[in-house]
């Protein structure tokens, strides 16, 4: 480390960083209302401290006496505590694209240990960002805690020179990583001595890995992009050094949109970033067994062939997701076995329906036997099963309208309150309710006084029990109140139909729906979640006709819906994957599509009307030329109605995108895994086309200020680029190319383009 480095961080951790003598080989600063005298000197292996006749190398004196690292540790082993009988799950590792090694990409039996390897592998002037991905539920933070103690615990035995820090951000669509770091070290860890700045300091220095959890706003498009810039903002602060691991529903490179792209890749400016992915496989019979085991199940093999053996089959989510296998494991041990059965055969019923039975199944077993009411001359139930689900929804309906994931007790105990006097309970069943909730069998402790739900998937059903019954009741003020919070999760959506489906009128609803989003703005979050609602109502009915308008739908709203008879006019629609999407005598009228994604499932009698379909990705292709799009959709089995004209003077004439310009896409793709790539690299992803593009297409693209040619840094010698220009004026040259290498790369000599404002 050199002074001048060494001069930086020391003024991270400052009171007054304006404030610091660094004269003569002297270091005089106040830390934390200490003021700290020591002597500088030089080594081969650079500044050393001298303080109270201990010597030091800078980097080792920064790490224990100004950031304290073995006190963190200490935090993160006590208040981060490793998740009880834990299981290692499988995963992939798909490493950086331009570090990548012969073993990368490959199935990992034991990922926790592949984490905290692949994090402890810093590379030399590049910023690594590791996104942790899985669907809910299936661990990703019960991993992160995992790895962070046993990484706190290895710190501890000098075993390790770094820490993995946890940082919960629940989802929050606003947010400042300043804010939510410092939180996250002094709410939850307690840890009060360090500064933000301190704290970027040594992620560079790479003592220091942060664990994003629940940054799933992220990658959510159509969006307004904040959390995005949140995160290119702090690989920008990074300066080409660090690690940083996001744990997410998907990694944004495996987008095939520039436009998706460019939130992040913008952001990042010119710093040296790679970007890696570790995915987490679902359970199967080895991790249901060894689980089972470690809860002191006789015979956990023989619950697994039950389950398996039922109408349900092994791949059912009971045995393959972690948090339903522990809640089963649950079941099967305070359950006999005709009880279990007896849920097995519901479930199987029902099979759409499997989480609403399986919570049931929790439900009636507190009802039945913990909430009891024993001051009368016999024991009675407190609450009915549907009487606690009405409780839990009030709760999830308060967190949601409060925009956070749990609640001090006082307000849960509040909750109660308002429950208990809408039933009219007597005082001395109603204080009972309000002790007992707060040890209900779905809610647990977060920290402190809170309480929040054992898992979000139980915080997101219960949020839509509470939408779904005002949908039914016809309660347009709690309806409205509850659509004007934010985007509603897609698990609460189908909730909230779900409960419409069971108790209500699905035209009632819809109209309700209607009549909310005609009179709001275009930005509205009501408009967005009533598209949203919308799509889950009318989702699997057959034989009714329904009309909707003046409605935006979020991200996916159409994926893997089965609509029929809807006609949807003047409404917009955020990109949404049609791949497993049925659409049968539906009409869109006057819409606008951001992006399809993907070839539909089945298509007939449907058709466009005055619409407007920004681009679609199919066969790794992003078409943009009305008259190509148009050719797709009508491939799809959509009738065009009213739509653009051909022009017959190329590529776009046909519908079709020109081999160049598929290459350019393919190429520039690369980057999304890497702000520099070597030529090798490229020659990897493109396989035989690549002597084409280097030899006809690179040079236009340098030419024309696309790409740019970076230093190299390594053996041997070849070539390494780097893309010149903003992600997003790529998208906009995209669309104006309509197919053909020439238009685009002529986009950007044109004034719209080089503005950014997108074609003409």
């Amino acid at each position: 480390m050199d002074v001048e480095r060494f001069r930086r961080i020391v003024r991270a951790f400052s009171d007054d960083p304006e404030d610091i003598d660094l004269k003569r080989g002297k270091l005089l600063v106040q830390v934390r209302d200490e003021l700290i005298e020591a002597e500088l000197s030089s080594s081969p292996r650079g500044v050393m401290v001298t303080e109270n006749g201990d010597r030091l190398a800078a980097e080792s004196w920064v790490v224990r006496r100004l950031a304290r690292l073995p006190q963190l540790a200490d935090r993160i082993c006590s208040h981060d505590e490793s998740p009880p009988h834990f299981v290692a799950p499988a995963g992939d590792l798909v490493g950086h694209e331009e570090f990548a090694s012969e073993a990368d990409g490959f199935h990992r039996e034991d990922i926790a240990a592949a984490v905290a390897d692949t994090l402890g592998s810093q590379i030399p002037g590049t910023t690594s960002v590791w996104y942790l991905t899985s669907d809910a539920g299936d661990g990703k933070t019960s991993l992160i805690n995992h790895v962070a103690v046993e990484q706190a615990r290895a710190y501890k035995r000098k075993e390790t020179d770094w820490l993995l820090v946890p940082i919960p951000l629940g989802g929050r669509t606003f947010l400042r990583f300043d804010d939510v770091v410092v939180a996250a070290l002094v709410n939850r860890l307690r840890f009060q001595l360090l500064y933000y700045d301190a704290f970027l300091e040594l992620v560079r220095l790479g003592v220091l890995v942060p664990a994003f959890d629940g940054f799933e706003e992220m990658i959510i498009e159509g969006s307004s992009g904040e959390a995005v810039s949140a995160l290119g903002q702090l690989v920008n602060n990074l300066n080409s050094g660090g690690s940083v691991l996001v744990a997410a529903r998907k990694a944004y490179f495996e987008y095939l949109s520039f436009r998706s792209q460019a939130r992040l890749f913008d952001a990042i400016g010119k710093n040296d970033v790679a970007f890696g992915r570790m995915s987490l496989r679902r359970w199967d019979r080895k991790h249901f067994v060894e689980y089972g085991r470690k809860r002191g199940l006789d015979r956990p093999e023989a619950l697994y062939e039950k389950v398996a053996a039922s109408s349900l089959g092994n791949d059912h989510a009971l045995l393959t997701r972690a948090f339903l296998v522990r809640r089963l494991v649950d079941v099967a041990k305070e359950e006999d076995g005709s009880d279990l059965s007896e849920l097995l055969g519901r479930i199987g019923q029902r099979p759409q329906d499997y989480f609403l039975e399986f919570i049931n199944a929790i439900v009636e077993r507190e009802a039945r036997e913990k909430w009891i009411d024993k001051s009368g001359e016999s024991p009675q139930p407190l609450l009915t099963v549907d009487e606690h689900h009405r409780l839990l929804s009030m709760v999830a309906h308060e967190m949601w309208l409060s925009s956070t994931d749990d609640l001090k007790t006082d307000e849960v105990g509040f909750v109660a309150e308002m429950f208990t006097e809408e039933g009219e309970k007597s005082p001395a069943v109603a204080r009972q309710i309000q002790e007992r909730l707060k040890q209900h069998a779905l809610l647990i402790r977060t920290g402190g006084d809170r309480l929040g739900f054992d898992h979000e998937h139980f915080r997101l059903f219960y949020l839509g029990f509470a939408l779904g019954h005002a949908l039914v009741k016809g309660d347009v003020s709690a309806v409205k109140a509850a659509l004007d919070v934010a985007t509603m999760p897609r698990v609460a959506v189908d909730q909230a139909a779900s409960c419409v489906h069971r108790e209500g009128d699905s035209d009632a609803a819809v109209a309700l729906l209607q009549r909310l989003a005609t009179p709001q703005l275009p930005a509205s979050f009501v408009r967005e979640n009533c598209g949203a609602l919308t799509a889950a109502v009318i989702d699997g009915r057959v034989g009714s006709r329904t009309a909707a308008s003046h409605m935006n739908f979020p991200k996916d709203a159409l994926r893997g819906r089965s609509l029929s008879g809807l006609t949807i006019s003047d409404s917009h629609f955020s990109p949404t994957s049609i791949k497993e999407t049925r659409l049968v005598d539906c009409r869109f009228v006057r819409c606008s599509f951001e992006r399809l994604d993907g070839a539909p499932k089945k298509i007939s009698g449907t058709g466009m009307d005055k619409c407007d379909v920004k681009s679609i990705v199919d066969d790794d292709v992003e078409l943009y030329a009305p008259e190509q799009i148009r050719r797709r959709l009508v491939s799809y089995g959509f009738a065009i109605e009213d739509g653009p004209a051909t022009h017959q003077s190329d590529h776009a004439a046909t519908g079709e995108m020109s081999d160049d310009l598929k290459i350019v896409q393919r190429a520039l793709r690369v980057f999304s895994r890497a702000t520099g790539v070597n030529e090798k690299t490229m020659q990897t992803r493109l396989g035989v086309k690549f002597n084409r593009f280097r030899k006809e297409i690179l040079p236009r693209l340098l030419d024309a200020g696309v790409l740019e040619e970076l230093p190299y840094v390594g053996k041997g010698n070849q070539h390494r680029f780097g893309i010149a220009v903003p992600m997003r004026r790529i998208e906009d040259a995209m669309e104006q190319s309509r197919g053909e290498l020439g238009r685009f790369v002529d986009a950007f000599g044109t004034g719209d383009a080089m503005s950014g404002s997108g074609p003409s």
